[in-house]
C-alpha cells in the first residue's frame, strides 16, 4: 500500500510539472496571450478599462436617481420659488406680481 502513495505522488508530479512547463495546452494549442507578452501588458489595461466602466456605470446611476429622490442641481431657483409662495401667502404681494416673479423664476 506504500507503494502505490509513492507511485502516485510521482505520477502527479510527472504531469503537474509537464501541464507548467508546456506553453501549449493537451491538444497542441497555444495559450491565449503566449508566454509573458501581450497578455503581461493588456491584463492590467483590461482590468483598468473594467474598472474605469464601473466607476462610470455608478455614476450614471447616482445622477439618474438623485432628481427622483429630490437632490436637485439648482437650489437658489428652488428657495427663490419657496420665498415667493411665502411672502404671497403672508400677504406681501399680490396674486399680478406673485404670477410676473413666477414666471421670471421659471422662464
Amino acid at each position: 500500500m506504500k507503494g502505490s502513495g509513492v507511485l502516485i505522488t510521482m505520477l502527479a508530479a510527472t504531469y503537474s510539472s509537464r501541464a507548467i512547463a508546456d506553453p501549449a495546452d493537451s491538444y497542441g494549442h497555444p495559450h491565449m496571450f503566449g508566454d509573458y507578452g501581450f497578455g503581461m501588458i493588456m491584463g492590467p489595461v483590461f482590468m483598468l478599462l473594467f474598472l474605469a466602466a464601473v466607476v462610470v456605470a455608478i455614476v450614471a446611476l447616482v445622477k439618474w436617481i438623485a432628481p427622483s429622490a429630490g437632490f436637485s442641481e439648482d437650489k437658489t431657483n428652488n428657495n427663490a420659488i419657496h420665498a415667493l409662495n411665502l411672502r404671497f401667502a403672508s400677504g406681501e404681494i399680490d396674486a399680478k406680481e406673485y404670477a410676473e416673479r413666477k414666471k421670471l423664476l421659471l422662464g
